[in-house]
């Protein structure tokens, strides 16, 4: 039986998730399901499973999602955002995912379209991700329903109050857990704790964890998600940006490190982004068992 996540954190202090992006093509499709198949055998307490930018994905992340919950008999948590859907079409995913029993959501605002600067919602559309809270609950309590968090303040807060503000209206409107987005400074994660405190917002905080394997690679994600690439992370990864291997075997030790922390600060639990890859996630929890 599909259970909510909430309902898992009431069994356990702390939870281990993986997060995986829909493949293009159908041969990509099934090299995620051989990946999640091995990683499942970690024993993760839930999977979750990103929506592209403007909705483009849509179809093929609820098709993942519903394969993924029968396949290892998981919670499956379907990103789900506000961007490119009418509220018309954002009511009728969620009866899709009923009749599936995905039951568990990340309720986000979303990216624009790739291309499109200056994004406005259309006049049956929602502009907020509270008002997508608000329409999800329009079905009661069958959804489970999670939040993006933001340790740094989201690249388009003005400042981290602005910020601890937002997650409280999101909050107040059905949020029921948060997930973060990446960092590599475990002092951001816990005045990011701090900052919610203070507003009485005392609902699990996972971190989200990004394994480094391309210092390159990681430049330009972050230039486009706003996550500060830390001093130690140059000083380790720059002289040997070069060399796969040894990018490699350094990324899992900082990944280590860095959960272990994060672990001792009591983390409720680790979100890994897995970027549909078996390793290093699996080196990383392995590490951490032993």
């Amino acid at each position: 039986m599909i259970q909510k996540i909430t309902d898992i954190f009431h069994k356990t202090d702390k939870t281990f998730s993986l997060e995986f992006f829909p493949p293009k093509t159908p041969a990509g499709i099934e090299k995620l399901y051989e990946t999640a198949a091995e990683l499942n055998k970690l024993g993760p307490d839930f999977i979750s499973v990103t929506y592209g930018a403007g909705g483009s994905t849509r179809g093929t992340t609820m098709d993942i999602c519903d394969e993924m919950q029968k396949r290892f008999d998981l919670p499956v948590m379907h990103h789900f955002t506000c961007v490119g859907h009418s509220t018309t079409e954002l009511q009728d995913i969620m009866e899709q995912m009923k009749k599936r029993n995905i039951m568990n959501i990340l309720a986000l605002r979303g990216d624009p379209p790739k291309g499109v600067d200056d994004w406005k919602p259309a006049a049956d559309g929602l502009q907020y991700c509270y008002q997508l809270n608000d329409l999800i609950r329009t079905h009661g309590d069958y959804f489970n329903i999670g939040v993006a968090g933001f340790p740094e303040g989201h690249i388009n807060c003005p400042d981290k109050e602005t910020d601890s503000r937002h997650m409280k209206i999101k909050v107040e409107h059905g949020g029921e857990f948060i997930m973060t987005q990446l960092f590599f400074d475990n002092t951001l994660y816990t005045e990011y704790i701090e900052r919610l405190q203070k507003h009485d917002i005392k609902i699990r905080v996972l971190p989200g964890i990004l394994p480094i394997t391309s210092y390159e690679g990681l430049l330009k994600f972050c230039a486009t998600c706003g996550a500060t690439v830390t001093d130690e992370i140059h000083d380790i990864f720059r002289p040997i940006k070069d060399d796969e291997e040894a990018v490699k075997k350094a990324g899992i030790e900082f990944a280590v490190n860095q959960c272990k922390d994060l672990l001792r600060r009591d983390a409720p639990g680790l979100h890994f982004f897995t970027l549909n890859k078996v390793e290093p996630v699996r080196e990383i929890w392995k590490r951490l068992l032993s």
